[in-house]
């Protein structure tokens, strides 16, 4: 990565920190996660792994799943840039089930890029094959990388069927969750919300930068600018300790 690259690379980094996701990443930086793992599903650019990587101790491992082969190509220049020592990147996407999925990406908005099969295309869509597997699968393969301390799940509008894959780690690991959960289809967000209530987890939305209990797949589609996209899942035994 040349120096212009570097600098427009931490440029974008310093404005996802302090404008984009400040509260989001404001609550994150100020989590305490030593060992095992911490989990960027849906990169993009490594916004969420680098400052993951800088803050979390030194035996926690960041795990970094992009299943774009030209972002997957880029987040491996940035980790040698940025000397990402701890940052493995998977070039795969995550869902319900393994295989292949297609993806459907907006030629000028890769961040937009989709394994929804709901999407509507147009011609300015591009349609192609990524692998896919499951969080459960990958850490069944990857036992060192136990247990699994956080999630970051931005993939637009395919986190039910992430988190679906992963009831096995949500169950034995309780981690805690950030997940863009932006999906105007209701049925989506309630299937969503009552999976996660079933593993005993507490929801939270960001509202005017501050952490609110949610009660109700309800919510703004598009987010209103004090309702953002982004929602907390936490252990519920995790609340109580915090309570206590």
């Amino acid at each position: 990565m040349k120096i212009y690259e570097r600098i427009q690379t931490y440029h974008r980094l310093l404005r996802y920190r302090y404008q984009e996701e400040r509260a989001e990443l404001r609550f994150l930086l100020r989590r305490h996660y030593q060992g095992g793992s911490v989990l960027d599903v849906g990169a993009h650019r490594g916004e969420h792994s680098y400052w993951m990587h800088r803050k979390f101790a030194g035996d926690t491992r960041i795990v970094t799943f992009e299943p774009q082969p030209e972002l997957a190509m880029f987040l491996a220049d940035f980790k040698r840039a940025f000397r990402l020592d701890r940052m493995t990147i998977v070039p795969f996407g995550l869902s319900s089930h393994g295989g292949k999925l297609r993806m459907h990406r907006p030629r000028s908005q890769w961040a937009a890029a989709t394994l929804d099969e709901f999407c509507n295309d147009d011609a300015d869509t591009e349609v192609f094959d990524v692998p896919v597997t499951t969080i459960d699968e990958y850490m069944a393969e990857h036992p060192k990388l136990r247990p699994v301390r956080f999630i970051k799940c931005d993939v637009e509008s395919h986190e039910t069927e992430v988190l679906t894959g992963a009831e096995r780690i949500l169950r034995e690991d309780r981690p805690e969750l950030l997940v863009d959960w932006s999906t105007p289809r209701r049925a989506s967000r309630e299937r969503l919300f009552g999976f996660v209530q079933q593993l005993s987890y507490s929801i939270y939305q960001f509202e005017s930068g501050r952490l609110a209990p949610c009660t109700s797949a309800e919510r703004h589609s598009p987010p209103s600018w004090e309702l953002g996209p982004n929602y907390v899942l936490l252990p519920r035994e995790s609340v109580l300790s915090i309570a206590a």
